[in-house]
């Protein structure tokens, strides 16, 4: 027999459980009693007030080859054998996943529950949550008892066990009934004989009020050791010979919350709930004279705005982890250390992810990008021991590592373990800050993907660490700009950092800072001196640090961001020469370029003039690749915007040139490709089945910037032109 004893914390359970597995024992039954609380005084009584060492301590402190059985069970009176899980220290860690642990150790030492007549679960039940809930799993307990008394609160946690028991009834009820332990001297059961009745459970065992407990609790004796002739002895025999035979066990029948008082205290009917029924009785609308006002009250300051990537805002499904997208972030810092609070293996997932862009870097374009091909990121490396009892002095002492490097910064990302957990990183970042003058500490919070998505991370990353760098007492000066929003991951980013910064310098315009690439702290702190700020993308995530800027340190930005085609970067490049006053130097510049530009194009003209193209793009604005569609001849017959997790405003300025629609599927598109059969079609990635033979050709994400963007791509697609519609081997079969 499988036995599972619920309560409120502090109900009495574990004196009932002992004294029940004692009078077991008395009996001649062979009996394990598992508590299952982190206050770990469950067996506290049979084993004559020894501590013994936890479950969870014996996994902290033994490493996986030495741990045997024997090491964690002891034998109490009357043969009772005990174990205790045990918890983290109160306030960290997770007492749950603790539990969790120890069944899991259970089952690797291969502890058999057939070697005794009863096991005995002592289980805390203020909140059934899902490692509490172990022993209701299958495999487990077979029978559940429920110990309350009198009291209102002892009560309501009673019928939320009964919550939780319901969700585990999936091969039948497992209810026994409740054993009413009295606390009162003025003892009045009606409330819990109300309750039982209304739940449909019977009350098995009633417990009065007796010194006797107390009396053997000093001896550190269960009563049936202390007192075996005492008539409360005599209950808990009675209460062991019904636990062996508990005849018809009962289903859980919670009660609503609304009829719970009403069950107690007979101030009304009171219905329950059936297992598998959704929703409660709506509470009755309360009168005029009952609602709350606000008179009187102080004005409150608005919340502040919420910063919130485009999946957050519009509750997509998320696109990437947050823990990752600020990590993207942290480590473009040059001289700053990111300490990733978690598991190694998210560590390492996102460094890799790091590590790809600089390594296509590398082969495709030649370009060594140190941040890339080896990020100073430091993990604090969570494990399961850990993530139980808190990991706090983990992250202190991961701290001391990375401070001992001499960083600038250090930044502190968490992962979902540590989330879920409730660690607080600012409290080791203080343990590390005492006595000391250290470089900036600062946490950012993304919990995992608790936080959103992979650009929700970026924009945690850049407001909570990279922003708070910021010195606010520079004042702008000189012809300076700052470059924002930068794709980090965009294997092409360095060369379009080269591109912008050749055409500002033509002007004699210098780059103060990049927020956030390949940035030093110092030149984040004199983020201010820069005049002038330029979107290096102005989608989601760029209008959402200029709005950002705008608000907290007053920034000026350009009214476009990078320029990708021709018009495109005269209209940048001269609203940038009208800020500084050096409109005639990016006149001359741009004559040379527009120049260069019509010979280009009317070169490629011959070629491509007439033929159909069809554009297929995450991109909204794709306004460099129509300018070179049109500047060529070509005739685009159809644009398909389809969802993005980056952008969702799109915008052109050919207007009436195409036809064209958002929120693009693929119904529509292979629909459009049947009808229109176009020459060519571009998209960011190339189906692989498509109902006609197409021509097809890829969209970068994030485009080269300048005024040859599009001619670049358009000398591309001659060569393509030319290729077979359908491959020759494709015949051969």
């Amino acid at each position: 027999m499988k036995i599972a004893i619920y309560g409120k914390g502090g109900i009495g359970k574990s004196t009932v459980t002992a004294n029940l597995a004692a009078a077991l024992a008395a009996e001649g039954r062979r009996v394990l009693q598992i508590g299952c609380d982190p206050k770990h005084d469950s067996t506290r009584l049979l084993l004559g007030g020894r501590v013994t060492t936890t479950i969870l301590d014996f996994m902290r402190e033994v490493p996986p080859m030495e741990q045997r059985l024997d090491r964690i069970l002891h034998q109490g009176y009357g043969g009772v054998v005990c174990a205790e899980a045990g918890g983290p220290e109160p306030g960290i860690g997770c007492a749950g996943r603790g539990i969790l642990s120890a069944f899991a150790l259970f089952d690797r030492l291969g502890l058999r529950s057939d070697d005794f007549d009863v096991v005995l679960y002592d289980v805390l039940g203020d909140v059934v949550c899902g490692g509490f809930a172990v022993p209701l799993r299958q495999g487990f307990a077979d029978v559940v008892y429920i110990v309350t008394s009198e009291e209102f609160m002892a009560v309501y946690a009673a019928n939320n066990i009964l919550r939780g028991v319901g969700n585990f009834e999936q091969n039948g009820p497992r209810l026994a009934g409740l054993i009413l332990n009295s606390r009162g001297d003025g003892e009045n059961p009606e409330p819990v004989r109300r309750f039982a009745q209304a739940v449909g459970l019977p009350i098995v065992c009633h417990l009065p009020r007796s010194d006797r407990f107390r009396r053997a609790e000093t001896r550190h004796q269960t009563l049936v050791q202390a007192f075996p002739t005492a008539p409360e002895t005599g209950l808990f025999r009675e209460l062991a010979r019904r636990a062996l035979d508990p005849g018809p066990l009962h289903p859980a029948r919670p009660l609503p919350e609304a009829g719970l008082e009403a069950a107690i205290f007979g101030t009304g009917s009171s219905g329950f709930v059936q297992p598998g029924r959704t929703g409660e009785p709506r509470p009755s609308r309360p009168a005029a004279d009952d609602i709350p006002t606000t008179a009187g009250l102080p004005t409150l300051p608005p919340p502040p705005a919420l910063r919130l990537s485009k999946s957050m805002l519009c509750r997509e499904p998320l696109h990437g982890c947050a823990f990752a997208g600020a990590i993207g972030i942290t480590v473009q810092i040059r001289d700053g250390i990111t300490v990733a609070h978690g598991p190694r293996s998210c560590a390492h997932i996102a460094s890799r992810a790091i590590l790809a862009s600089g390594i296509h870097s590398r082969i495709r374009r030649n370009r060594l990008l140190p941040r890339q091909l080896a990020p100073a990121l430091i993990s604090s490396d969570m494990n399961e021991g850990v993530v139980i009892h808190g990991g706090t002095d983990k992250l202190t002492h991961t701290l001391h590592q990375a401070l001992a490097l001499r960083p600038r910064a250090v930044f502190v990302v968490t992962t979902c373990p540590s989330g879920v957990i409730g660690d607080d990183p600012a409290a080791a970042i203080r343990a590390v800050t005492t006595g000391r003058t250290p470089p900036r500490l600062l946490p950012i919070a993304t919990d995992g993907n608790l936080a959103g998505d992979y650009m929700q991370g970026v924009i945690n990353a850049c407001i909570e660490g990279a922003a708070a760098l910021i010195d606010r007492s520079v004042r702008p000066e000189g012809n300076r700009v700052n470059i924002l929003a930068e794709k980090n991951i965009a294997n092409n980013a360095e060369t379009n950092f080269e591109i912008v910064s050749d055409l500002l310098k033509h002007l004699g315009i210098a780059v103060n800072c990049r927020f956030v690439r390949n940035a030093s702290v110092a030149e984040l702190r004199r983020f201010r001196r820069a005049p002038l700020n330029l979107l290096a993308h102005e989608d989601h995530f760029g209008r959402v640090l200029r709005d950002y800027f705008r608000e907290h340190h007053q920034a000026v930005f350009a009214a476009h961001p990078f320029p990708v085609g021709m018009t495109e970067t005269e209209r940048w490049l001269m609203d940038i020469a009208r800020f500084f006053g050096k409109t005639e130097s990016a006149a001359a510049l741009l004559a040379t370029h527009r120049q260069r530009y019509r010979a280009l194009a009317q070169g490629l003209r011959p070629r491509l003039a007439g033929t159909k193209l069809m554009i297929v793009s995450y991109g909204h604005d794709i306004d460099w690749l129509l300018e070179a569609a049109f500047d060529t001849g070509m005739d685009v017959v159809r644009v398909g915007i389809l969802n993005s997790s980056q952008d969702d405003l799109f915008r052109t300025r050919f207007t009436g040139r195409f036809s064209w629609a958002t929120g693009y599927t693929r119904e529509q598109r292979d629909a459009d490709l049947l009808r229109l059969r176009p020459d060519l079609l571009l998209c960011n990635y190339i189906p692989t089945e498509l109902p006609v033979a197409v021509r097809a050709d890829s969209i970068p994400l994030c485009p080269d910037v300048g005024c040859y963007s599009g001619l670049a791509l358009a000398r591309r697609w001659v060569d393509l032109l030319k290729t077979p519609l359908r491959e020759g081997w494709r015949d051969d079969a």
